[in-house]
Parts: structure tokens; sequence; C-alpha cells
């Protein structure tokens, strides 16, 4: 253990004497999860905001450590690389450079498209009778968004960019309604368990739906929080390019970067309209509409609630 690893711990009671202050994810968002590092040799005080981990070790897996920290900012060590907090401020508030991207290998997506899923299954009969989609519409969303299967029937959303380099798959279990029953993962972590990709592989997300942007050069985009919800309004409203946050702090400046210049229509959860409209007023885009009328529904209501009828 070297010297960063011993004096950067994570917050706890034992270790801090007080009670401990789990914050907001910096990647996937959820409340109350995040576990920050603390300085020892400080009074216990907190190293960064996005230094810490995640508890959802499989569906988020975000673990920033502090050895890493301070090797993407070189300017903040010392010769023995330790570090000493400036008296003027106890946290500091420095975004983590990020690590060079290593995509996924792209075969990973061909191997697993399938309608085995439960998901794609319900959504080829239950969902297509409910909202008369045509066979030519469930090909199109089938080819356009290459859904995946897993051996136990779970569904893969992969996440692809416009240079159409593999970020991230995003394993899910459907029952036979549509409905999600809880479990979700990442491709990357099954693959780190199967020791085809190191423990520490870092995934680094963008839109889902992104890589269909170079083939649609002159549609409004339209973000919604839910790959579902995509395909569902993919194949009912086609005149758009749906894509999808896969979570409700996905909507980040980062990912909107590659939609510069587009037209873009931003369809929140409701519950989520102050936080979105919030991150689109940083985000650099002057060309979008944030909708405002999901706030007329109850908590966590998207747009594939309404047209299925489920609200």
């Amino acid at each position: 253990m070297n010297n960063t690893d011993h004096r950067y711990q994570l917050e706890s009671p034992r270790l801090t004497g007080r009670r401990q202050q789990k914050t907001t994810c910096p990647e996937c968002g959820r409340r109350h999860c995040f576990v920050r590092y603390v300085d020892t040799e400080h009074d216990c005080q907190y190293l960064a905001d996005d230094v810490g981990r995640c508890d959802h070790e499989q569906s988020c897996g975000y673990h920033y450590k502090p050895a890493q920290y301070f090797h993407d900012h070189p300017t903040l060590t010392m010769s023995d690389r330790s570090y000493q907090l400036p008296t003027t401020a106890k946290t500091l508030h420095i975004s983590p450079a990020k690590r060079p991207f290593t995509p996924l290998d792209p075969t990973y997506v061909k191997r697993s498209h399938s309608t085995a899923s439960v998901f794609w299954q319900w959504f080829a009969t239950d969902c297509a009778r409910q909202l008369q989609l045509t066979r030519q519409d469930l090909d199109r969303v089938y080819r356009d968004y290459m859904p995946g299967a897993t051996r136990d029937g779970n569904v893969i959303f992969w996440q692809t960019d416009q240079q159409q380099r593999v970020h991230a798959g995003h394993v899910m279990r459907y029952l036979s309604n549509g409905h999600r029953q809880g479990y979700q993962c990442w491709v990357h972590w099954l693959l780190a368990q199967q020791k085809v990709l190191p423990t520490d592989y870092d995934m680094q997300q963008c839109l889902y739906g992104l890589h269909l942007l170079p083939a649609r050069p002159d549609v409004p985009v339209a973000i919604v929080e839910s790959e579902k919800t995509a395909l569902i309004m993919a194949a009912r409203y086609p005149d758009m390019l749906w894509m999808a946050t896969s979570g409700s702090g996905g909507l980040s400046t980062e990912k909107l970067l590659p939609l510069m210049g587009r037209r873009l229509i931003i369809f929140p959860d409701s519950g989520c309209l102050q936080k979105w409209s919030d991150r689109m007023k940083i985000s650099g885009h002057t060309d979008y509409i944030v909708y405002t009328g999901m706030e007329h529904y109850p908590p966590n209501t998207d747009l594939a609630d309404i047209i299925l009828g489920e609200t």
C-alpha cells in the first residue's frame, strides 16, 4: 500500500467518528449512493466531490481513486506524491480527466444481436399490437438499434457513438409484460468477471442511438431517459432521431457534444424537468426545446407510459 492509498480512504463512521455522508454519484446520478475519499491526515476532510466509489457496483461501477486523481492532476501533487489541502478551501471541485477511451470489440454487438430477449418478444408482440406497429417498423428499429440478448433472455442496449465505436452494453431484465424486473448490469463488468477485460476498465458512456447520427443529418434529435422509450418512440415517430441517456443522471455536457449544431427536443421524465433544464443551460447548445408536459403526470412517468396508457 503506497502513501496515497494509506492517507486517503473511503469515508466511514469508524474512520471519521461521524455519520457517513453519501452523496449523488457523478456517473449514474443516483442519490445517497456515493462514498467519497477523505484525507486522514487533515481531519478527514473530503478530497474532492467526484473522488469516491458508487455503491452500485454492477449497474454503475464508478470508482475514482485518489491515486488516479493525482495522476490526472499532476500539478496538485508534491514530490512525495502526497497533497496538502489548501487552507482556503476544505473541498476541491475539480472534474476528473478522462482516461484514454478504449472501445469494446464490435463483434460483441453482432454476436448478441437477437430477437431472443424477453424485452424484444414483448416489443414485437403485445407492444406492436397496441401501437399498431407494422413489420416494417419493427424491422427498422431492430436493424437501426441492434438490440442484443443474453443467454438467459436479458436485453442488451448497446451504446455506440457516431464513429461506430462501442462504448457500453447496458444489460437489463424485463418481464413478459414489458416492465423491468430490477436487475441490470453492464457488459464490461461481465467481461471483467470472465477476465476478458481488466477489473478497472474505464467505461465511458455515450448516448444510446448516437451511432445513427451520420445517417440522419437533417432530422431533429429527441432525447429521453430510457432505452425502452427510445425504441418505442423510434418505431412510432420515425420522423425524429430518438436517443436515450440510460439514466436520469446521463444528460451531461460531454454526452451532448456530438450533437452540436443539431436541433434538440428534450423529454425529461416527470420530476426531472428542473434537473434536465439546468443541464441544458450549461451544455453550450442553443437550438433546443425542453418539453414541460410530463410534469402533469406522477413522478417517473415517461413518454412510453403515456402512449401505452400506463399512467
